[in-house]
């Protein structure tokens, strides 16, 4: 009886697909997702998996301490050039009086940093956030980047905790159920309203974790949203 090439390449993608269900039910996904991970030192570690707005965070507080950096190179920079004038001036009032006016600059800058800093990590709304990103990426990227960009648009529109105390109390919900970090990382991301709904996005759950368990998770993760 001759086959078709068609009905082979159906029934091994019939079969593909049953496979990855599989393994999407007992996390085998690749060595990524094993719980001992090697880093780029070759020690080993516990794997990490982030949930967007752990994410966001993350790279919300890079960015900033990047613009810090900034700041404080550039503030050096215009200390040892005001420096080299006084030098130059060759008189020692003037060097004096342009010392304490340099250390008055440094300090009004770092105040300026504090406060772009407050600006940014206590946003009340996404739209007030993407500003704030938008002059943080120019700062730190000179705006050329737009995979960073499209990534922290990305997460600041999804991410379903806003700060830092709600991210917290997420994880520490989530990890003392004893769930595999993927899973927890899934949970934190995912507006799930009930079990049957969590189960059905994250497989490997159903083995793991009752209905009534779950339905009690996902609403204290609705209740730390909401409060945001």
């Amino acid at each position: 009886m001759n086959v078709s090439t068609s009905t082979f390449q159906t029934s091994r993608r019939r079969l593909k697909k049953v496979e990855e269900e599989e393994n999407a039910g007992t996390l085998q996904l690749g060595q990524e997702f094993q719980l001992r991970q090697v880093n780029h030192q070759g020690e080993e570690e516990e794997l990490i998996a982030l949930n967007l707005s752990e994410a966001r965070l993350v790279i919300k507080e890079a960015l900033i301490e990047r613009r810090r950096a900034f700041k404080k190179s550039l503030n050096q920079q215009k200390k040892k050039k005001n420096k080299r004038k006084t030098s130059s001036s060759g008189s020692h009032g003037l060097s004096d009086g342009t010392g304490e006016l340099g250390d008055e600059s440094e300090g009004d800058d770092e105040d300026d940093v504090d406060d772009d800093e407050g600006d940014f990590m206590n946003t009340e709304t996404r739209e007030k956030e993407l500003e704030s990103l938008d002059a943080l990426l120019e700062q730190t990227t000179g705006g050329a980047n737009k995979d960073l960009k499209n990534t922290m648009e990305y997460l600041t529109n999804f991410s379903r905790f806003r700060d830092q105390e709600t991210v917290s109390a997420v994880i520490q919900l989530l990890k003392s159920v004893g769930l595999h970090p993927f899973e927890v990382a899934q949970l934190g991301s995912l507006a799930c309203d009930t079990a049957d709904e969590a189960k059905t996005l994250i497989p490997s759950l159903n083995n793991k974790i009752s209905d009534e368990e779950l339905e009690r998770i996902l609403k204290e993760l609705s209740n730390l949203e909401t409060l945001y």
